[in-house]
């Protein structure tokens, strides 16, 4: 099956405008939904997303990440994958629909079987479009997804200021939920130009399952066990303590999402291409993961140093509680795409099992320490995140020692300086820049911050910092000439 590829420069760039596109619109409408809606709201609505969710990693089921591997992907692939996914959305949703009132009195909130039954319109909605977001990937294709993410999230976005405008609270989030991904769903349907023309085919079906199996159960482990403690806090503490904690989650997503979200869209595709060539892949693996924490580290440490001022003007003294959840979760965001570049790795080398197997590990690890500081509260609850975010990332890395002999000191070593160079840069900032304007603090923050943090690397010549911003500088440069030409 052929098809028109992007090059893997050209991807990683649109990736970056798409996640930061991206990331900057939720943002600017998740500051006006904030400043209309409670901390409650917010909690209710993370019942929901937890099912959600869920529903999703089965729907998937590591189809997407196999159609996206095998280069000879043919049309009984394609719509093998489809039928199944489809099915399975469409029995998981009744199951959700059916069970809502079982779910609504396990917490104690009757409103939550009506916004179960909305918010599970997703469940379909993911199901109708998860091959044509694979083919895009595989083509690294990213303009095309980044038009089609932001022309589903502004429409859905203003629709749900409105609702919050009108008074509608909680299904102002629902309503936002299910908008964004009917239309996204639609959009890839009319411009990914694919339809299902082949029926099920059983050998296709075997070679998807026997790849995507293992993924499907490592994901489901990942999935429940990292949005345990917000079931815990939801069941157990408050639907306002899981809105603070919602928010600045997902605040500091944000942050994360937009290097995983590279990952995600090039890193498996990429790295693809060269699975057949170890030192080759060995090269660009460890150039890509440098980049991506040269990139976040001080991103991490600008947030961690600048939360108070930010979350106060964006959201108002009301939200003033999630400040110290926000940098406790933030400060350690670097290590997600670390993790997520192993991750892609060993399913480019298909070593799915060794994912199952760590999976097994690092959630045992985390469910045994997620219960011990449960008994401290929500800070208790958090200081466990941090570590076994920490542990979970060393143990991502551990099998690239045996499957590229690059060692776990060698791949901590490679990293960990941009980590110490952002946080050590941004101390004295911290203390000497300090007004009563929040926005102020703000930008000063950033201009001098992200300034002395490119000085510094620019001083000490550092060999990856100095070759893309020649690439980037060289870029603009064309870019110039070309429409002075024009």
């Amino acid at each position: 099956m052929s098809s028109k590829t992007t090059s893997p420069l050209k991807a990683t760039i649109w990736s970056f405008v798409e996640r930061l596109s991206t990331e900057i619109m939720t943002f600017v409408i998740g500051v006006l939904l904030a400043r209309l809606l409670s901390p409650s709201d917010y909690g209710i609505i993370g019942l929901t997303t937890i099912f959600i969710v869920v529903s999703n990693v089965f729907i998937e089921s590591g189809f997407s990440n196999a159609l996206i591997r095998k280069i000879d992907r043919s049309e009984k692939d394609l719509s093998t994958a489809f039928i199944f996914n489809v099915v399975v959305g469409i029995l998981l949703y009744g199951l959700l629909f059916f069970c809502s009132g079982l779910i609504a009195d396990f917490f104690s909130e009757p409103i939550l079987v009506d916004l179960i039954r909305i918010v599970g319109l997703n469940v379909l909605f993911n199901s109708l479009c998860i091959v044509q977001n694979a083919l895009l990937t595989a083509q690294l294709n990213i303009r095309l997804l980044t038009i089609i993410n932001l022309c589903s999230q502004i429409p859905s976005g203003i629709f749900a200021i409105y609702f919050a405008y009108k008074g509608y609270g909680v299904y102002a989030l629902a309503v936002q939920s299910v908008l964004c991904s009917f239309l996204r769903t639609v959009l890839l349907w009319m411009l990914a130009k694919w339809r299902p023309v082949e029926p099920f085919d059983k050998q296709s079906f075997c070679y998807l399952w026997g790849f995507g199996s293992k993924l499907l159960l490592s994901s489901l482990i990942g999935t429940i066990v990292g949005n345990i403690n917000s079931f815990l806090i939801g069941k157990y503490i408050g639907k306002s303590d899981l809105g603070y904690y919602s928010k600045g989650n997902s605040l500091s997503m944000h942050v994360s999402s937009i290097t995983i979200g590279i990952v995600q869209k090039v890193g498996l595709p990429l790295l693809s291409k060269y699975q057949n060539d170890i030192e080759v892949l060995k090269n660009h693996f460890q150039s890509m993961m440098k980049l991506l924490v040269l990139i976040i580290a001080p991103l991490s440490a600008y947030f961690v140093y600048e939360a108070k001022d930010i979350i106060l003007f964006l959201w108002t003294d009301k939200w003033l509680d999630t400040v110290p959840m926000f940098q406790l979760i933030v400060c350690c965001v670097v290590l997600g795409p670390m993790g997520a570049m192993s991750l892609s790795l060993m399913s480019v080398m298909n070593r799915t099992d060794i994912v199952l197997k760590i999976e097994i590990i690092k959630k045992t690890v985390f469910l045994i320490v997620i219960f011990y500081s449960f008994r401290y509260g929500i800070f208790g609850l958090l200081i466990g995140q941090i570590f076994n975010n920490v542990f979970a990332a060393l143990v991502n890395m551990y099998p690239t020692r045996r499957l590229l002999n690059y060692s776990l000191m060698s791949q901590l070593f490679d990293v960990t300086k941009y980590v110490v160079y952002a946080y050590v840069i941004g101390l004295p900032l911290y203390y000497f820049i300090s007004t009563d304007y929040y926005l102020l603090n703000i930008v000063l923050f950033f201009v001098l911050y992200f300034s002395a943090y490119c000085l510094f690397l620019w001083l000490i010549k550092d060999e990856l910092f100095l070759k893309y911003s020649e690439v980037f500088f060289y870029g603009v440069k064309n870019k110039l000439i070309s429409r002075a030409k024009d």
